[in-house]
């Protein structure tokens, strides 16, 4: 992989690496990142307001404004490519003088306008050139499904690359981050910019390479990632010092500040930011961690966490336990500490005492109550790995901390991984506030517009679609079990396939995928199967879901970053069908699936069938109201309301921990007086 990297470089144009050891110099010594702390009390509320001043504000589209750049960019269709070369290497220069002018942009902005045509015989909309406008002023774009957000971001990642201090482009995944790359690189040439890759197995030096070029397209988690590595090279505090005498030493000295040469990234200046609900808010608190690992158990001595999960399977629920699933929480009863006495003659003599004994056996029920196989994560190749709930993606190299992660080993029967101490840490808001450039773009944004303006000053504007949406949304068919959800959902697949109308059935777990093609299958209806386990495969999968009479079942991973084309025969049939099997717990998630369909003014439909014991109302609906929604005859309107509850009530608790979460990280940060890693 390594080596393809290389080769890609060299295929755009990226010419010998230089060495950067400059770039890496200056950026440690500017002015260190300080974090503002969150407003609280009356700060909290002004800064609320201003969130909406600015929303009001940005919420003017600029219309004039990408009418004149478009037929600007019009008049340069008689240029020669002579001519072409020339005026692009005098917006370079104006942009360099002039970044913030808004002439200089324009003219800038007209410019590339042509070569992205020349380059790849697509034609900028005025809706994309709005887009660009949008992020080119710091804010986050919301662009539907469909788009053509790819092709958009070219704009002010170009802008910023002709500054030369580095613009990261940053998606969800290894595979669109190439796909990007690959596509975008023509268009980059041309301008004079040059292009690098970084992918999973991309080595430490193509990876430097990768940070010299002026752009760079990465998956989100491998510049995080990077930058830790980096901090571990680096010195807690730069100091000018060393750093000028290293460099006068030469390659060849011993000097302190060695580690500039062993560093990565020239450090945070752009970044646009793709999928940026997910990256930036719903990944904000989680903590991208390099650990160290610690053996967990001496070696001939019985593994704690075996005998807890072994001791487990005969408690039983409510007698020796109680469980709170919207708190997800356990809590042992007197009768399952009176049981641990005698358990704890099997155990190591660390956890025999009473504190220790009580904590060792809540993990192992948690895990064997509240951490579901094909739900909260899946085994793979004897390993347990962590599944996003909210876009059904496996979370790579994750461990759930205080001991979860091998509780949930042992409750599996699997080795047990070494514990990890925390050699350095960041979490998502943190790392992405450090830049001084940050947009980003997304198709379902707006919901979270309060949290962007709070955490990252990031202002949300609407760009409308280029046609208008013409899907049809059906409402919601409730049924009263999941598993008759379940048989009506495969009924009217088969209802549907039967015409050949292309179907993809969006689910919320990797079982109820599983269980739903399980179903299909018995029917005779031949179907795809997309979640965690198949991930590898979801560009083809997804690509292939607008063909006629194609059955596709996926969970929330599907189709982010991905275009579902539909061939003639599905177009005149009514384009694609969504199928919702429920409700998810941020809406901004159904408004992704269902915009699967209905891209670029493409027929569709999206239906939804959902279930009073659906995992949303079991774990936020008002139980009273739940109660009623089975036994009313009014089930359907009472449904909605419940759902409605349902959701705002877990968007709620989610923006409540995001907000605890950043206010103990600052805090934490200050008391540390920004010295940590």
């Amino acid at each position: 992989m390594a080596q393809a990297s290389s080769q890609f470089e060299s295929l755009l144009g990226a010419g010998a690496p230089r060495d950067g050891a400059g770039d890496r110099l200056w950026p440690a010594l500017s002015r260190p990142f300080r974090r503002v702390l969150p407003a609280r009390g009356i700060d909290e509320i002004g800064e609320r307001l201003r969130g909406v001043v600015s929303r009001r504000r940005a919420r003017r589209i600029e219309w004039r404004r990408a009418r004149a750049i478009v037929r600007e960019a019009d008049g340069l269709r008689s240029h020669s490519e002579h001519a072409l070369d020339d005026r692009i290497a005098e917006m370079r220069e104006a942009v360099a003088l002039r970044r913030d002018d808004p002439r200089a942009m324009d003219a800038a902005y007209a410019v590339m306008r042509e070569v992205v045509r020349r380059e790849t015989g697509l034609d900028l909309f005025v809706e994309q050139v709005l887009g660009a406008i949008v992020m080119a002023n710091g804010c986050c774009a919301e662009m539907a499904t469909g788009e053509g957000k790819t092709v958009t971001a070219i704009l002010p990642a170009a802008l910023d690359g002709w500054l030369g201090r580095g613009v990261h482009v940053l998606t969800v995944n290894d595979y669109l981050a190439r796909r990007d790359a690959r596509f975008t690189s023509g268009s980059y040439r041309r301008l004079g910019l040059r292009v690098g890759l970084i992918q999973e197995q991309t080595g430490q030096e193509e990876r430097r390479r990768a940070y010299e070029c002026d752009i760079t397209y990465s998956a989100d988690k491998q510049v995080i990632f990077d930058f830790l590595r980096d901090r571990l090279h680096a010195p807690v505090s730069a100091r000018l010092a060393p750093m000028l005498l290293d460099e006068l030493a030469g390659p060849e000295g011993e000097g302190a500040a060695h580690w500039i040469r062993r560093v990565v990234q020239r450090g945070q200046y752009s970044a646009i930011v793709d999928e940026a609900d997910s990256v930036l808010i719903d990944e904000a608190i989680t903590p991208a961690i390099i650990g160290v690992d610690v053996p967990s158990e001496r070696e001939g001595e019985l593994s704690p966490h075996r005998v807890a999960a072994e001791a487990a399977e005969s408690f039983a629920e409510r007698e020796d336990y109680t469980v709170d699933r919207r708190a997800r929480q356990v809590r042992l009863s007197a009768a399952g500490r009176a049981r641990l006495i005698g358990l704890a003659e099997r155990l190591p003599a660390f956890w025999r005492g009473p504190i220790r004994r009580e904590e060792l056996m809540i993990q192992a029920l948690t895990a064997k109550a509240l951490y579901r196989r094909g739900e909260d994560y899946i085994v793979r190749e004897d390993e347990v790995v962590i599944v996003d709930r909210s876009t059904g993606r496996v979370l790579e190299g994750r461990q759930w901390q205080l001991g979860i992660h091998q509780a949930v080993e042992a409750k599996e029967g699997l080795a047990l991984s070494n514990e990890r101490h925390t050699a350095a840490r960041v979490s998502y808001q943190r790392y992405f506030q450090r830049y001084r450039r940050l947009c980003g773009m997304s198709g379902t944004i707006w919901e979270v517009a309060d949290e962007l303006w709070r955490d990252y000053g990031l202002t949300v504007v609407r760009v409308p679609t280029h046609r208008p949406v013409i899907r049809r949304q059906e409402r919601d068919r409730v049924l009263p079990t999941i598993e008759k959800k379940m048989d009506a959902v495969a009924a009217r697949v088969c209802a549907l396939h039967g015409q050949g109308r292309p179907v993809l059935v969006g689910t919320r777990s990797v079982t109820s995928s599983e269980t739903l093609g399980e179903l299909l299958s018995a029917r005779g209806v031949a179907c795809r199967v997309l979640n965690a386990t198949r991930e590898g495969e979801e560009a083809e999968i997804v690509a292939g879901a607008g063909r006629s009479g194609a059955v596709t079942v996926a969970t929330n991973m599907a189709g982010r970053g991905t275009d579902i084309l539909l061939d003639d025969r599905s177009r005149e049939l009514g384009g694609l069908v969504v199928i919702a099997t429920e409700r998810n717990e941020e809406r901004r998630v159904d408004r992704q699936l269902y915009g699967r369909a209905g891209r670029q003014g493409d027929p569709g439909l999206a239906e939804t069938y959902v279930s009073p014991e659906d995992d949303l109302v079991v774990r936020h609906g008002l139980r009273s109201l739940g109660w009623l929604a089975r036994r009313s005859p009014l089930r359907g309107v009472l449904m909605w309301v419940l759902l409605r509850q349902a959701q705002r009530t877990a968007s709620a608790k989610a923006r409540v921990l995001r907000s605890q979460a950043a206010k103990s990280e600052a805090w934490f940060d200050l008391a540390m007086h920004h010295q940590t890693r």
